[in-house]
């Protein structure tokens, strides 16, 4: 394969993806629509999920915002059951935020493109469109893998 005939594949899978994701951009758009969540508890939120443990510190300095600003954040999103605080091992002062499954589902349903395809759309494919696809998906799922940190 040559450099050009990649670069033009990659080009229209690009282009795909954009268009595939319009598709689904209104089904994406209703769990942001039908959440408690404020703008701030989402931020902070999906934080403590990139991070995986985070410190009030840091999310205060993240969010751009006082101490006093996150713990309130912090005391709704524990109250919701969507983030725990533990005692730092190292520094018993110093609180940990980890999100709980509640929490990370809520990201998830939000923010990650965790959508399932809809079953009538793949029996809409032939069986080797199908495999190509999933061959295919199995591909980017592998060179994501390694791309991530």
């Amino acid at each position: 394969m040559t450099d050009q005939t990649r670069a033009q594949l990659a080009a229209e899978l690009a282009d795909l993806h954009h268009r595939l994701g319009e598709a689904f951009f209104a089904s994406r758009l209703r769990p942001l629509l039908e959440t408690d969540l404020t703008v701030q508890q989402l931020r902070a939120l999906a934080l403590v999920q990139v991070d995986r443990d985070s410190t009030p510190q840091r999310l205060a300095e993240a969010l751009g915002v006082s101490a006093a600003t996150v713990s309130g954040i912090l005391d709704r999103l524990t109250a919701a059951g969507m983030v725990v605080r533990t005692p730092d091992p190292d520094d018993g002062r110093v609180r940990r935020v980890t999100s709980t499954e509640r929490g990370s589902e809520a990201i998830r349903r939000i923010v990650a493109l965790e959508d399932d395809l809809p079953p009538d759309l793949l029996d809409l494919l032939d069986v080797d469109d199908l495999r190509a696809l999933t061959q295919g998906t199995r591909a980017l799922l592998e060179a994501a893998r390694r791309l991530a940190p």
